[in-house]
């Protein structure tokens, strides 16, 4: 029996095994890189080996497998012994799958990156800065299709406006004692959560500048799905969670933009 596959056990339908992770190191909190994928044999071991080219320590990876069909089971197999937890089984969605790594997750904070996007150096410089555990670090993405940095300091219009991108940010263990990403959005469920946590006043938001991640902008899921119940509930969540202007403002933007989105002209 191999190594990879003497960890294995069977585990909601699926495979489930538990590697070594990096090392601790003194005075240093514990980051988890958590990545959900199906059927991405094709881009997940350049992510992977993203990771484990970072020079911060500690850092574990969880990788959370829907159940492919391609090489990414052997893959993992191959790497378990690297890797601090990886599973498969069937789920019901991309963060329904994100939920359930949260509890396999140990870090102090946690940052999710895609199976097709690659961690970039900033991510070591960024997690060296991280201290509040209360606080959510952000930084920039080099979005790949354009080699474009995106997208700097956020404000509350900002980000009533878009979102930051969730492969640059690092969540805090706090967040997630508090919320869960919510299901009914299929593509932007980590802006809600987003929306939320900068309403709730026991989080706050800082800046990095770094290049934390490089994202996959073109051929991605949030660049290929439309998330209907997000757009269906976008003004009612941004006047819950920002300024009276703001929703005003948007709510103006986009009955503006209504008879264009019907011509097709706009979004």
């Amino acid at each position: 029996m191999s190594a990879a596959s003497s960890h294995s056990v069977a585990w909601q339908g699926g495979a489930r095994a538990r590697g070594q992770g990096h090392p601790a190191a003194p005075g240093r909190p514990l980051v988890s890189v958590i990545i959900v994928v199906k059927n991405g044999a094709a881009t997940l071991a350049r992510a992977l080996e993203s990771v484990w080219a970072q020079t911060y320590a500690p850092l574990e990876i969880i990788v959370r497998d829907g159940g492919s069909t391609d090489g990414t089971l052997d893959l993992l197999r191959r790497h378990a012994d690297r890797l601090e937890v990886w599973s498969s089984a069937p789920d019901s969605g991309l963060y329904a799958a994100m939920n359930a790594a949260l509890q396999e997750a140990r870090g102090d904070w946690l940052l999710f990156l895609g199976a097709d996007d690659e961690l970039r150096p900033g991510f070591s410089a960024a997690a060296g800065q991280l201290r509040e555990p209360h606080t959510l670090y952000y930084g920039d993405v080099l979005l790949a299709s354009r080699q474009r940095r995106y997208d700097g300091v956020f404000t509350a219009a900002k980000l009533a406006r878009r979102n930051i991108c969730q492969q640059a940010l690092f969540y805090p263990r706090a967040v997630f004692a508090q919320y869960n990403f919510d299901t009914r959005y299929r593509v932007l469920a980590d802006w809600a959560l987003n929306m939320r946590c900068w309403h709730d006043g026991r989080f706050r938001f800082q800046y990095v500048p770094e290049v934390i991640a490089e994202f996959n902008d073109s051929t991605g899921v949030s660049s290929r799905r439309s998330d209907a119940a997000f757009q269906r509930d976008y003004l009612a969540l941004v006047r819950a969670h920002f300024s009276a202007p703001i929703y005003w403002w948007r709510r103006a933007v986009r009955t503006a933009a209504w008879p264009l989105r019907v011509l097709g002209w706009g979004r």
